[in-house]
């Protein structure tokens, strides 16, 4: 999310920018779980089929039972190859906007902190330091904040530390993930 890339005055860039960070791990757990179908077939009886093959004593009835299966089986090809990829294209775009406003809803109401993370410009994996900020208005304020502290040179630890310094709603995490209470 609004990535910002600092330059320092001597060193390399820096990208700082708000993240969303879910819980991963916890997230791909419960898509994992998979759920065992019951084997148990429905029982099918096929009574009254000898009725509907009495209409084939003539050549007329044959074509026509032939040209009703060619229409039939050419309707569920059509609608097997076109209008169910549709329909779940259509589902899945409504899931995914859904599962989306929600989360971002849960995040807001449950306040949940957003992150700040500081990282070497091009390199999301390996941040160097980290913020979490409550309030999605406050973390840009601190996004800009440690850029404006990471081009005046300082380094990255010390302008999240900076930032989050007298603020109760800024909790500064620098690489090995220790706490500090701003």
């Amino acid at each position: 999310m609004r990535t910002r890339t600092v330059r320092t005055p001597v060193g390399p860039s820096f990208d700082v920018a708000v993240q969303w960070a879910p819980r991963w791990a916890r997230v791909f757990r419960r898509a994992r779980r998979r759920h065992r179908r019951s084997r148990e077939g429905a029982d099918v009886a096929f009574e009254g089929v000898g009725e509907l093959a009495g209409g084939l004593d003539d050549l007329g009835g044959v074509v026509v039972w032939i040209v009703g299966a060619v229409a039939f089986v050419f309707g569920v090809l059509l609608v097997w190859l076109f209008l169910v990829p549709l329909l779940l294209v259509v589902l899945d775009l409504l899931v995914v906007v859904v599962v989306l406003t929600l989360a971002f809803l849960g995040r807001l109401l449950l306040r949940r902190p957003w992150t700040v993370a500081v990282t070497p410009a091009g390199d999301d994996d390996t941040p160097v330091a980290l913020a979490d900020v409550m309030g999605w208005n406050r973390a840009l304020r601190v996004r800009d904040a440690i850029g404006g502290r990471l081009a005046a040179g300082a380094s990255p630890e010390q302008a999240v530390l900076d930032a989050a310094l007298g603020d109760k709603a800024v909790t500064a995490r620098v690489a090995g993930g220790v706490g500090l209470r701003g």
